[in-house]
């Protein structure tokens, strides 16, 4: 078992409690080493199980968290112990090893998006529910401490009536240095793309622009890349509009140039993915940095999520808002925390498979 001290996510100082939890991880990439590296900001948090199929990293990253490494994750789901494994593999692996925590009676955390199919995805909530476990979704912008603020403004009245809500990445090397995520992410054929695309990326805002608005997807209209072999790189959009009133809108192209002026960059207070998906450090000079913008009916929101930075302008001009909080990638610790809290309360999650659902669906909707 892990010894968790957990904080309040609220932010008070207070503890929520400290418990022995055993968490596992499953999937060593490059998302899980963000989630680790944020994890060490936890007191007492020692990770027991992890697993990959490439038996040189799991074993790398088990003798650095002094863990016991799998390479078959039905062997570190059957050997027991754990109350929250982490789900931390390409989103086409998800349904099966949820749906195998859900059978070993483990709470689960899954990352995003919840499943490649919305079948996959239901069948997903519905074991879970079955089993009587809890599954957490990775939404992990909702954690972004720029973004909870931003989510504080709104919930206050300071922007009136969100109207619109909008992001926009498009750079990259060019069309010969594009790179789409690989089959192992999204098989051939059905919804892909690049790392910064609708599918990879997008989800995120689709999530947060419903949780900003307080309310569902009516309808969206828009055009998603699928996963082709050899296939020109295309541009990606999709417009949301949401049940009172406001409208998301997101674009995405990563295989042109940027038209970003040398000046319009601010230096990085957290890390992040850059449009190329190469990782902004803080501290850094970030030329690009990504930014979502929210329009009211009496101000409007300017939310660096990954740099750390939000501007609010009630028509004076923009302002610089402070920030408390975990920056990128802290927010992955927090969202942890959350999870833990919710275990220790016996509450439903914070974000839950039906939230993920949701978002698929919305998603999956442009590529009917």
């Amino acid at each position: 078992m892990t010894t968790v001290s957990v904080n309040n996510p609220s932010g008070s100082d207070e503890p929520v409690s400290q418990q022995s939890f055993g968490i596992g991880i499953i999937g060593l990439g490059g998302v899980a080493l963000a989630h680790l590296q944020a994890f060490e900001l936890l007191d007492n948090l020692n990770i027991v199980a992890v697993c990959d199929v490439r038996a040189d990293v799991a074993h790398t990253i088990d003798s650095r968290y002094d863990a016991k490494s799998y390479n078959d994750y039905h062997e570190l789901l059957n050997d027991g112990g754990l109350d929250l494994v982490l789900v931390l593999t390409p989103a086409a692996t998800h349904r099966d090893i949820v749906m195998a925590a859900a059978n070993a009676d483990i709470n689960v955390f899954c990352e995003k998006p919840l499943a490649i199919t919305l079948a996959d995805g239901e069948a997903m909530v519905a074991a879970c529910n079955n089993a009587g476990v809890k599954l957490f979704y990775g939404a992990s912008y909702r954690y972004l401490a720029a973004i909870v603020k931003a989510k504080q403004l709104i919930d206050a009245g300071t922007l009136g009536e969100v109207q619109l809500m909008s992001e926009q990445v498009v750079g990259g090397h060019g069309l010969a240095g594009y790179q789409p995520l690989p089959p192992t992410h999204y098989p051939a054929g059905g919804p892909g793309g690049p790392g910064m695309g609708i599918v990879d990326h997008g989800v995120h805002l689709i999530d947060i622009f419903s949780w900003f608005t307080g309310s569902e997807i009516v309808t969206v209209q828009g055009k998603g890349q699928r996963q082709r072999s050899g296939e020109p790189a295309a541009s990606e959009f999709m417009a949301m509009h949401f049940a009172k009133g406001a409208i998301g809108h997101v674009i995405y192209n990563a295989a042109t140039y940027s038209t970003v002026l040398p000046n319009e960059g601010m230096y990085s207070g957290g890390q992040g993915w850059q449009a190329d998906c190469t990782l902004a450090e803080p501290g850094l000079w970030e030329k690009e940095p990504g930014s979502i913008s929210v329009y009211g009916t009496i101000a409007s929101l300017r939310i660096f999520h990954y740099t750390n930075a939000l501007f609010l302008n009630t028509g004076t001009g923009p302002q610089q808002i402070t920030i408390s909080g975990r920056p990128a990638f802290g927010h992955f610790a927090t969202q942890l925390e959350d999870c833990l809290a919710a275990i220790t309360k016996n509450r439903p999650p914070p974000v839950s498979g039906e939230d993920g659902v949701r978002a698929l669906k919305a998603m999956l909707e442009l590529y009917q």
